[in-house]
């Protein structure tokens, strides 16, 4: 097992010893983060929360070989984010090694709807007309998101090391950041963003998403796509009812007894996804 740089950060913490229930259903909350914490460290990573948003950064550069670069949505040299409105969830194996991370940022659209907040670049910079270079533009066409309006969540930032892909972590950390920002924030939507190709392999549904809409092109300047992709969303009647399938979704499967890591069966339909991970706006 090899790594670039090793990034250490001690934390005497579990990630449900630092989780506050404050609004959502607690009895099912508190079952479900003991329930996928515990089905993270049976695959080798221990999770802690985190709001250090320089860290989250220098864990992004120490890993360019297997990460792109982080969006402008988790980046504090673009934005403000701190735990007001983001936080990172962060995964560490046995020797103390940054092997996963996974963050959110809260949105309050109220008024507003995501086709505004990103067609104006304000979902990527904190100060839109300063930071977007002249001629950069960003088309959205999801038909979904000019009527999702209130407290919106940009699940994303989800990186996960080689060498602990294709242990079934795509299905665990996004859906501990759904429900980490229902109960801290009262959400009424989450959404996130994934590459056509990575949609056909199945990372939508890895995520426990099934509304999907093709809806971004970024280009530069000079017309170049930087990214281009569906919108992935779910409210949150449809978070509570995936999140109540998660013993489902991650039990071991009947005919091997082996944990759920991707692989199709009955009760998903997950498809392999790991190897496209890097291609989420992240």
């Amino acid at each position: 097992m090899t790594y670039q740089v090793r990034i250490t950060q001690s934390t005497s913490q579990r990630l449900p010893d630092q989780i506050t229930l404050q609004y959502g259903p607690r009895p099912e909350l508190g079952q479900f983060f003991l329930t996928a914490d515990k089905a993270a460290r049976d695959r080798g990573v221990s999770l802690s929360l985190n709001a250090d948003f320089d860290y989250l950064r220098i864990v992004n550069n120490a890993n360019k070989d297997s990460w792109d670069s982080l969006a402008p949505s988790f980046n504090n040299a673009l934005n403000t984010i701190d735990e007001r409105n983001g936080f990172c969830i962060i995964g560490r194996n046995a020797a103390g090694d940054v092997v996963s991370t996974q963050a959110a940022r809260v949105y309050d659209l109220t008024g507003s709807t995501l086709a505004d907040c990103v067609s104006s670049f304000r979902f990527f910079y904190g100060d839109p007309g300063q930071m977007c270079e002249a001629g950069e533009t960003c088309a959205f066409t999801s038909p979904s998101a000019s009527r999702l309006t209130g407290r919106i969540v940009f699940s994303g930032s989800t990186w996960i090391h080689p060498d602990y892909r294709k242990r079934g972590l795509p299905a665990i950390l996004p859906r501990i950041s759904r429900a980490l920002a229902l109960t801290r924030w009262d959400t009424d939507y989450t959404i996130s963003f994934v590459k056509f190709v990575l949609v056909e392999k199945g990372v939508a549904k890895a995520y426990g998403y099934k509304n999907i809409e093709p809806a971004l092109e970024w280009r530069a300047p000079d017309g170049k796509m930087r990214y281009q992709g569906a919108l992935i969303w779910m409210d949150r009647q449809e978070l509570l009812a995936d999140m109540q399938r998660f013993p489902e979704i991650i039990a071991p499967t009947e005919d091997t007894g082996a944990a759920n890591t991707g692989m199709p069966n009955a009760a998903t339909g997950i498809r392999p996804i790991e190897a496209g991970e890097r291609a989420v706006l992240n």
